[in-house]
């Protein structure tokens, strides 16, 4: 008997190690592809390090400047504006047509494809289309809002301090909320029917129907939907870079480019250390909202 357990023990063995041998390439792979880069942020972070150089170990001079600096500060102010804007128009609009869509309509999946082109265009076409309906001289929509005798002079939208903020964040939610949009469409589609027949049984309205049977029933897609986009909004480039660069001055200017311009000029260290200070927000995000699903 004992050397049934004994043979039984090494069997166990062998097949864990053959186990790990198995994943062990996988792992390396990702150690090499994920953790150096990471790595390498982390140490560049702590070091005056810039292009050409080696640079030396500076220990926390880089972040003692970022908390400093104020065009940093702005950054991060702006970064904390536009994510919520974002987010919320992306949210409201996503779910509203969402809920427009799952109606019977003429041409539904025509309007369904419809919707899901702004997603599926490349950011540096979308947002270089909306540079231009944003255009003081020959955008569409200055030339709108003074055919209904709105304006009787044209905005500079995106070179108006008082004006770049918003107009950032509307051409963000116009490429961003048809992902929440397919998404909200899909949760809504794998509610039972049963559900809101017995609602209508027992009388309930629209609005009833929504709050009692389809929320709850879309609840953890929201969730999961409002991780990945906010992660995706947080580090955002392109919507900024292509339509003010951050400007005029830093009225539009989040952490993304503000590690950008550090990178062109040549401060590694910085660039890296400006992007580190994004993970423990993503992080706690990132947790906050795991532990959200394990509550639905």
């Amino acid at each position: 008997m004992a050397k049934g357990l004994k043979a039984r023990s090494r069997s166990r063995i062998q097949d864990s190690l053959l186990g790990y041998a198995t994943i062990l390439p996988a792992m390396l792979v990702l150690i090499g592809f994920f953790g150096y880069p990471l790595f390498y942020e982390v140490y560049a972070s702590f070091t005056n390090i810039t292009v050409g150089q080696s640079g030396e170990w500076v220990g926390l001079a880089n972040y003692r400047y970022l908390v400093s600096d104020s065009a940093f500060t702005a950054a991060a102010l702006n970064t904390v504006v536009y994510v919520t804007a974002a987010q919320t128009g992306k949210f409201a609009l996503g779910l509203a047509v969402a809920l427009l869509l799952q109606q019977k309509m003429i041409g539904r999946n025509l309007w369904r494809s419809v919707v899901l082109l702004p997603y599926a265009l490349p950011g540096f076409v979308a947002f270089m289309v909306w540079r231009l309906i944003y255009n003081p001289d020959v955008g569409s929509l200055n030339i709108f809002l003074d055919q209904v005798g709105i304006t009787d002079q044209p905005i500079a939208f995106l070179s108006n301090s008082s004006w770049a903020m918003s107009g950032v964040v509307l051409a963000t939610i116009w490429k961003g909320f048809p992902f929440w949009t397919i998404m909200f469409l899909a949760a809504l589609q794998a509610i039972p029917k049963e559900l809101y027949e017995a609602a209508a049984t027992d009388g309930c309205n629209a609005y009833q129907k929504f709050k009692n049977v389809s929320f709850p029933g879309i609840r953890p897609v929201i969730l999961i939907v409002f991780m990945l986009s906010t992660i995706g909004t947080i580090n955002s480039f392109e919507a900024v870079w292509l339509t003010t660069g951050g400007g005029p001055g830093n009225s539009t200017i989040i952490v993304p480019i503000y590690a950008y311009k550090s990178l062109v000029a040549f401060q590694i260290g910085q660039a890296a250390a400006a992007a580190l200070l994004l993970m423990p927000v993503v992080l706690l995000f990132v947790l906050f909202i795991l532990r959200r699903l394990k509550k639905v």
